[in-house]
């Protein structure tokens, strides 16, 4: 875990609640709306990667326990 994502788990626990999830991954999942956009484009340009939100939603996903049911 690098410290660009324990800041994110940290700043999203702060703002969004204790679930341990990065910010990107909760922007990444939230309903399509102007500030969602405007973030995603931001988080873009401040990583230099397309995709920014989705790739550490994916990556969060894949990091988490399979669950049995």
């Amino acid at each position: 875990m690098t410290h660009w994502w324990r800041a994110s788990v940290i700043l999203s626990r702060a703002l969004c609640g204790p679930r341990g999830k990065p910010l990107c991954a909760r922007i990444h999942e939230a309903r399509p709306s102007a500030w969602r956009t405007a973030a995603m484009l931001i988080l873009d340009m401040i990583f230099g990667e397309p995709s920014h939100c989705e790739k550490i939603h994916r990556r969060w996903k894949a990091l988490q326990p399979a669950r049995t049911t």
